[in-house]
């Protein structure tokens, strides 16, 4: 969609916005394939923001590291990593975001991260990125609502686990673009 910078200027675009959010100096970076060096740096976060149960472990997110389109979006305030969102292909197109956290909530974070993923995704000719959640988490904080309010719907739901999908249409990135990633005046 031609109203839709590129991914590099997109990138920059998302720096600067996170950058006065959080009163720093802030980059994006984009790794794909296995490295130790971010593997330990997704396990410290993970295991600073997840419970237990929901953390996984070195050889879980080395598997995942080395599974195809696997790619991994890290977001660095002052040269110190503080989120990270991760996933890999499942089929032709369609991509799995299987685990995304930031240090830093209430400043667009994580939505400004995910949306340039998507945006990423959207001009790199995905079709759809589907995700799973809880309904919410031990905080009683809404996951299935805050996905649904990044513009995911339901496929299914068992047991308070939602498996939850975006289709990837012009119209869906350029809601991305002008909601999460596009400079106010």
């Amino acid at each position: 969609m031609s109203q839709i910078p590129e991914y590099g200027v997109l990138r920059k675009m998302a720096e600067e916005k996170l950058g006065k959010a959080l009163n720093g100096v802030c980059s994006i970076r984009r790794v794909h394939g296995y490295d130790e060096d971010i593997l330990n740096i997704i396990r410290v976060i993970d295991h600073r923001k997840f419970r237990e149960e929901l953390q996984y472990n070195g050889n879980e997110i080395e598997e995942r590291m080395r599974k195809t389109g696997y790619q991994c979006f890290l977001v660095y305030l002052d040269d110190e990593p503080i989120a990270f969102e991760y996933g890999y292909d499942v089929s032709e197109g369609v991509y799995f975001s299987d685990s995304q956290a930031t240090l830093i909530e209430g400043k667009g974070v994580g939505t400004t991260q995910f949306a340039l993923e998507i945006l990423y995704l959207y001009q790199k000719g995905y079709t759809c990125v589907r995700l799973s959640t809880e309904e919410k988490d031990e905080m009683e904080r809404a996951l299935r609502s805050f996905w649904e309010h990044m513009g995911f719907v339901k496929l299914r739901e068992d047991g308070g686990n939602v498996d939850m999908e975006l289709v990837l249409s012009p119209e869906a990135a350029l809601r991305q673009y002008r909601k999460y990633i596009m400079p106010r005046n």
